[in-house]
This record gives structure tokens, C-alpha cells and sequence, in this order.
């Protein structure tokens, strides 16, 4: 796994203004937190971190305090937010971790191969693209690799199929479907099915649950 130095300035401010100063700086607001340690709130150099927000790289990072003084940890990135426009990067969230502890992480899936199905006029269907792993940090793959070579029209992989290598334990569930083959005809059926549902008639509800509702879909800003 990829292994990274950073550094990241320690903040005593929060709060919406104070987020929307760092970000006019160039920087943007963070948190550290996890394996009991204190939270700490942080600003970075997105450029640092941005090409590397889906691979579950590990981060040697140096907190550097308005003293000088400086202090270092082992994290990972656990969450982020992204403007809906613009796709900038606005928050991220770092979590502690230990070289010597498993972490659960999710791992991209990789299809290797062109299944038999398909040259005999089949429709290949991936249903599940990552899967989630409990795994020594320096352990974690960079993606998981699924041969479908031999996939036969009306056959699918499942994630019992996968070949883990030792030392990695499955936390998603065993019975999901990775990959199937189905015919042209199947995909049909099922996209018709899916359009049926979307025309449903929504449920009547009361003034109340609609106005919860509305609520629920406000857009919150991360949390600083």
C-alpha cells in the first residue's frame, strides 16, 4: 500500500467563517480522530491529498502547531466532501490507525478477462464494484482482482468466489453478487421493471412528514 508524508497545521478556531477563510487561503479545513486520541482540527493542502482520495493510501502525518512545535501520526482518509459543482474538494477526515491493528477499508474489484457468456451473445452486469475488508494497514490491496474468463451465460460470481490473500478477512457479505452474464432478453425485462417502478404514484403523506422531510434534505455544511 502507497505511503505518503504530509503535514497539516493545527487549528484552535471552527466554524463556518473560519472554514470559509481557510479555503480563500488555498487550504481547507480537517479533523483527526479514532483509536480513543483527542480529536484534532486541522487545515491542508488539498493538492496533498486530492489524487489520492479513493486509494486508500497511508499518510505519515505531521501536525505542526502555531509554536512550531511539531507531532506525527499514522492516518488514513476516512471521509471527505466535495463541492456539487465545482467538485473542489471542501473537508476531509483523517483517522488514527496502527501499522500493527487491522482497519476496515472498502477495496475496488478489477475484472480480468472476457467471459465465454458474453462472446456467446450474453450481457455482462457488474453489481458490486468494492467490497469492504478488515486488513493490516501495510496489507491492504490496492484492488481485488476477479478472473471471468470462464463465465457462461446465465452464471455469476459471487464474493464466496474471491481468493483473498491470507492475513484479509471479508466484511461484506459472502452471498452478494459480484458479476453475472444474463441474456439480452433478462436486461430488458429488468430495465422495463425499473422504469414501472419509477412511474409509481408516491405515497400521500401528512403535512407533518412532509414538512420533517424537507427538513432531512437540507444540505448541511461539513462540520469543521
Amino acid at each position: 500500500m502507497e505511503r505518503h508524508s504530509i503535514e497539516a497545521e493545527l487549528r484552535t478556531e471552527t466554524g463556518k467563517g473560519v472554514a470559509r477563510k481557510i479555503r480563500r487561503n488555498g487550504l481547507i479545513p480537517g479533523v483527526v480522530y479514532g483509536r480513543g486520541n483527542e480529536p484534532r482540527s486541522i487545515k491542508v493542502d488539498p493538492l496533498d491529498i486530492e489524487k489520492l482520495l479513493h486509494s486508500n493510501a497511508i499518510f505519515d502525518l505531521t501536525f505542526v502547531g502555531e509554536d512550531g512545535e511539531e507531532d506525527e501520526a499514522v492516518v488514513i482518509i476516512k471521509d471527505y466532501q466535495k463541492d456539487v459543482i465545482k467538485q473542489n474538494l471542501l473537508h476531509v477526515d483523517f483517522q488514527f490507525i496502527s501499522m500493527d491493528e487491522k482497519i476496515t477499508v472498502s477495496v475496488p474489484m478489477h475484472l480480468e478477462g472476457e467471459a465465454v457468456g458474453v462472446r456467446d451473445g450474453g450481457v455482462l452486469q457488474q453489481l458490486l464494484r468494492e467490497i469492504e475488508i478488515d486488513a493490516l494497514p501495510a496489507e491492504i490491496p490496492e484492488e481485488i482482482t476477479i478472473d471471468i474468463s470462464e463465465l457462461e451465460v446465465g452464471q455469476s460470481l459471487s464474493v464466496v468466489d474471491l481468493d483473498l490473500p491470507e492475513g484479509i478477512d471479508l466484511v461484506t457479505d459472502s452471498d452478494e453478487v459480484i458479476v453475472t452474464v444474463v441474456t439480452p432478453t433478462e436486461l430488458i425485462e429488468e430495465e422495463v421493471e425499473e422504469e414501472e417502478e419509477e412511474f409509481l404514484e408516491p405515497e400521500v403523506i401528512g403535512e407533518e412528514e412532509e414538512e420533517e422531510g424537507e427538513e432531512a434534505e437540507e444540505e448541511e455544511e461539513p462540520q469543521e
